[in-house]
């Protein structure tokens, strides 16, 4: 079969990702376009079709860059796909893609990052085509139940600091767009704490600005001051943790745990069967982020991801200068 790369229409492709059993939200045809309009991201779409004009397979790809010497800090990152028409014909496709994509990326990005989530068809394509496996840790969330029976299966210590939280007088809010300055402000606290880089606030406003039906922020107050912010992302059956932190100074009244819940309260009010936590380490190492959401309740999964290094040389070299370079700035 002669397969054929073509550009389908926004409809095109959002109907193709919708109607697939393994799509998530970040195979949208908007992803694509919030990450070409954020500062040090890019954002690449991909399809093949038979040469015919139907759609088999495709992809939303996610370019990352520090923002300086893009050359030496230029990644990639591909979330659960490609997607495929689950035929033969769009397995072929699907690997076609890859094989593709391999030569198209070489010199774009030193590396490329997969996400797979419970789907051994990409498993043995990304295994097959060079890709180097490794194990992930997530916790899942059951929704498809009432409110009381989900508040239920978190654990007693969490129930009891959610109480604690509400007694000390902590309200939660569902904000709008304009609040985001403000939660993005205690986001960069929590992250620069732990060394983590966030992505520019342009992120965020762009996709609450382009996909306005598909994203929420929630955010912690007290004595009308906001102490804390959680923003999900949410398509078909699914809410997903994306970003959250909290002020440090005010730790001691639980925002955290009261923000989890309100979300939790929120997904499953509205119709959502599953909460995805975004992530929890790796199997045999430590994370202390683990246990705090281990303890609301869901069932710990385990995901598979996938590195390939298309520049190892590049790669090695500028591994070695961020190392140098970030000592510098820590030694001021």
């Amino acid at each position: 079969m002669n397969f054929e790369l073509i550009s389908p229409s926004k409809e095109k492709w959002n109907d193709f990702v919708d109607n697939n059993n393994h799509s998530d939200i970040f195979q949208k045809y908007e992803m694509a376009d919030v990450y070409n309009k954020t500062r040090n991201m890019g954002g690449i779409r991909l399809a093949v079709s038979d040469g015919e004009g139907k759609l088999l397979a495709c992809m939303v790809v996610k370019m990352e860059s520090k923002g300086f010497l893009k050359s030496l800090t230029s990644i990639s990152i591909i979330e659960n796909a490609p997607l495929y028409e689950g035929s033969e014909q769009g397995k072929k496709a699907a690997d076609f893609l890859i094989k593709y994509y391999d030569i198209y990326i070489k010199r774009k990005a030193l590396y490329t990052i997969v996400k797979t989530n419970k789907n051994k068809f990409l498993e043995n394509l990304y295994k097959s085509n060079g890709y180097k496996q490794s194990d992930g840790l997530n916790f899942e969330i059951n929704l498809d139940k009432d409110v009381e029976g989900v508040f239920k299966s978190i654990h007693k210590s969490r129930r009891k600091n959610i109480r604690r939280s509400e007694k000390k007088g902590v309200t939660v809010i569902e904000a709008e767009k304009d609040s985001l300055p403000g939660f993005y402000g205690i986001l960069k606290e929590t992250y620069d704490s732990i060394n983590i880089l966030i992505p520019d606030t342009s992120y965020f406003n762009e996709t609450f600005n382009l996909m306005p039906n598909s994203v929420k922020l929630f955010l912690a107050k007290y004595q009308n001051t906001i102490i804390a912010g959680r923003i999900v992302l949410f398509y078909k059956h699914k809410v997903f943790d994306w970003y959250a932190g909290a002020s440090s100074k005010y730790l001691g009244i639980f925002p955290n745990d009261i923000l989890v819940w309100h979300v939790l309260e929120w997904g499953c009010k509205n119709g959502f069967k599953l909460f995805d936590f975004g992530g929890a380490g790796v199997p045999e190492k430590e994370y202390g982020v683990r246990e705090f959401k281990r303890r609301f309740g869901g069932q710990l999964v385990k995901f598979s991801s996938f590195k390939k290094i298309h520049r190892p040389l590049t790669a090695s070299f500028g591994a070695k200068f961020f190392s140098f370079y970030r000592k510098i700035l820590e030694n001021g």
